[in-house]
């Protein structure tokens, strides 16, 4: 005769996880508690090689042109 066994205990939660605690990061650089993006200018230079063709094309330096793929530094 064989018995079948039943748990013992029932999770309330089908997932199986456990619910996190929400923490709200900490920057302490941002006198702002807004939600949502914060911008930063960042210096973009032209791509020489888009300008020479007659594009205007931005990058971030040390970056590769998006366009072209020539290392703008």
């Amino acid at each position: 005769m064989s018995q079948t066994l039943t748990p013992s205990f029932l999770a309330s939660d089908p997932t199986g996880l456990m619910p996190m605690p929400v923490v709200q990061p900490q920057y302490p650089g941002l006198p702002s508690s807004d939600e949502g993006v914060r911008m930063l200018p960042l210096p973009g230079i032209r791509c020489p090689t888009c300008a020479a063709n007659g594009q205007e094309v931005w990058v971030i330096p040390g970056r590769a042109c998006g366009n072209c793929g020539t290392p703008c530094c």
